[in-house]
Protein backbone atom coordinates (compact mmCIF):
# COMPACT_ATOMS: atom_id res chain seq x y z
CA UNK A 1 0.00 0.00 0.00
CA UNK A 2 1.87 3.13 -1.43
CA UNK A 3 -0.18 5.77 1.28
CA UNK A 4 1.69 3.56 4.38
CA UNK A 5 5.27 3.47 2.52
CA UNK A 6 4.62 7.86 1.88
CA UNK A 7 3.73 7.59 5.47
CA UNK A 8 6.41 5.79 6.65
CA UNK A 9 8.62 8.02 4.86
CA UNK A 10 7.17 10.92 6.44
CA UNK A 11 7.23 9.63 9.87
CA UNK A 12 11.07 8.84 9.61
CA UNK A 13 12.11 12.19 8.32
CA UNK A 14 10.04 13.53 11.20
CA UNK A 15 11.88 11.20 13.70
CA UNK A 16 15.07 11.90 12.29
CA UNK A 17 14.36 15.84 13.23
CA UNK A 18 13.10 14.90 16.33
CA UNK A 19 16.33 13.18 17.16
CA UNK A 20 18.12 16.20 16.11
CA UNK A 21 15.72 18.11 18.13
CA UNK A 22 14.71 20.26 15.46
CA UNK A 23 10.95 20.58 16.61
CA UNK A 24 9.47 22.88 14.42
CA UNK A 25 10.61 20.76 11.27
CA UNK A 26 9.65 17.79 12.89
CA UNK A 27 6.21 18.80 13.60
CA UNK A 28 6.03 19.45 9.80
CA UNK A 29 6.75 15.90 8.98
CA UNK A 30 4.47 14.55 11.55
CA UNK A 31 1.55 17.30 10.55
CA UNK A 32 1.73 16.28 6.69
CA UNK A 33 1.22 12.47 7.84
CA UNK A 34 -1.64 13.20 9.79
CA UNK A 35 -3.05 15.50 6.86
CA UNK A 36 -2.13 12.81 4.11
CA UNK A 37 -3.69 9.70 6.00
CA UNK A 38 -6.80 12.34 6.77
CA UNK A 39 -7.84 12.85 3.12
CA UNK A 40 -7.44 8.74 2.30
CA UNK A 41 -9.14 7.61 5.33
CA UNK A 42 -13.17 8.28 4.09
CA UNK A 43 -12.02 6.17 1.08
CA UNK A 44 -10.55 3.24 3.04
CA UNK A 45 -13.44 3.22 5.29
CA UNK A 46 -15.97 2.73 2.81
CA UNK A 47 -14.37 -0.67 2.20
CA UNK A 48 -14.19 -3.29 5.17
CA UNK A 49 -10.29 -4.14 5.03
CA UNK A 50 -8.20 -4.12 7.22
CA UNK A 51 -6.54 -1.26 5.37
CA UNK A 52 -8.42 1.15 7.20
CA UNK A 53 -7.30 -0.08 10.46
CA UNK A 54 -3.97 0.15 9.37
CA UNK A 55 -4.54 3.97 8.21
CA UNK A 56 -5.78 4.62 11.90
CA UNK A 57 -3.22 2.61 13.64
CA UNK A 58 -1.04 5.20 11.55
CA UNK A 59 -2.62 8.18 11.87
CA UNK A 60 -2.77 7.84 15.75
CA UNK A 61 1.27 7.38 15.86
CA UNK A 62 1.50 10.44 14.08
CA UNK A 63 -0.60 12.18 16.30
CA UNK A 64 1.10 10.95 18.84
CA UNK A 65 4.54 12.38 17.69
CA UNK A 66 3.08 15.18 16.74
CA UNK A 67 1.70 16.06 20.16
CA UNK A 68 5.42 14.76 22.09
CA UNK A 69 6.72 17.09 19.33
CA UNK A 70 5.17 20.05 20.95
CA UNK A 71 5.63 19.07 24.09
CA UNK A 72 9.20 19.33 23.27
CA UNK A 73 8.74 22.85 22.33
CA UNK A 74 6.96 23.63 25.37
CA UNK A 75 3.66 23.99 24.02
CA UNK A 76 1.51 22.02 26.40
CA UNK A 77 -1.71 23.41 25.65
CA UNK A 78 -1.41 22.66 21.99
CA UNK A 79 -0.15 19.17 22.84
CA UNK A 80 -3.72 18.78 24.66
CA UNK A 81 -5.79 20.47 22.29
CA UNK A 82 -4.34 17.89 19.64
CA UNK A 83 -4.80 14.75 21.73
CA UNK A 84 -8.76 15.97 22.72
CA UNK A 85 -9.39 16.62 19.04
CA UNK A 86 -7.91 13.51 17.64
CA UNK A 87 -9.88 11.78 20.17
CA UNK A 88 -13.25 13.16 19.85
CA UNK A 89 -12.54 12.52 15.68
CA UNK A 90 -11.62 8.90 16.20
CA UNK A 91 -14.74 8.36 18.64
CA UNK A 92 -17.30 10.22 16.24
CA UNK A 93 -16.11 7.59 13.70
CA UNK A 94 -16.38 5.04 15.86
CA UNK A 95 -20.04 5.96 16.38
CA UNK A 96 -20.73 6.27 12.81
CA UNK A 97 -19.38 2.71 11.25
CA UNK A 98 -20.90 -0.45 11.26
CA UNK A 99 -20.26 -2.36 14.27
CA UNK A 100 -18.83 -5.37 12.22
CA UNK A 101 -16.43 -2.96 10.45
CA UNK A 102 -13.33 -4.28 10.84
CA UNK A 103 -11.64 -1.09 11.97
CA UNK A 104 -14.34 -0.23 14.98
CA UNK A 105 -11.13 -2.69 17.32
CA UNK A 106 -8.59 -0.17 16.04
CA UNK A 107 -10.48 3.07 16.98
CA UNK A 108 -11.56 1.76 19.82
CA UNK A 109 -7.77 0.65 21.11
CA UNK A 110 -6.00 3.98 19.60
CA UNK A 111 -9.10 6.34 21.41
CA UNK A 112 -8.12 4.32 24.57
CA UNK A 113 -4.38 4.94 24.04
CA UNK A 114 -5.23 8.57 23.31
CA UNK A 115 -7.66 8.93 26.24
CA UNK A 116 -4.40 7.72 28.24
CA UNK A 117 -2.04 10.11 27.05
CA UNK A 118 -4.99 13.22 27.49
CA UNK A 119 -5.18 11.83 30.87
CA UNK A 120 -1.06 11.56 31.88
CA UNK A 121 -0.59 14.71 30.19
CA UNK A 122 -3.20 16.63 32.23
CA UNK A 123 -2.44 15.21 35.69
CA UNK A 124 1.23 16.27 34.81
CA UNK A 125 0.64 19.53 33.45
CA UNK A 126 0.88 22.79 35.20
CA UNK A 127 -1.54 24.38 33.25
CA UNK A 128 -5.47 24.41 33.67
CA UNK A 129 -7.13 21.27 32.83
CA UNK A 130 -8.66 21.24 29.57
CA UNK A 131 -12.27 19.87 30.05
CA UNK A 132 -12.65 16.31 27.70
CA UNK A 133 -15.11 16.52 24.64
CA UNK A 134 -17.66 13.60 25.54
CA UNK A 135 -17.67 12.46 21.84
CA UNK A 136 -16.22 13.26 17.63
CA UNK A 137 -12.17 11.59 13.49
CA UNK A 138 -9.83 9.21 12.44
CA UNK A 139 -2.67 4.75 13.86
CA UNK A 140 1.45 0.05 12.46
CA UNK A 141 2.02 -0.88 15.61
CA UNK A 142 -0.06 1.19 19.27
CA UNK A 143 2.73 3.40 19.99
CA UNK A 144 5.34 5.92 19.38
CA UNK A 145 7.79 5.57 16.89
CA UNK A 146 10.58 8.09 18.12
Amino acid sequence: MDLIKDWKTLQRMGNHEFAQQRWQSASHFYLHSILLLRHHLPVLLQQPTQDASLSIICLSIAVQNLADTYLRQGRSKRCTTLLNRALRDFQQLQSLLCPSHPATVALLRESCRLRQLVYAHQATSTEPVTQLPSQNWVGAASGRLH
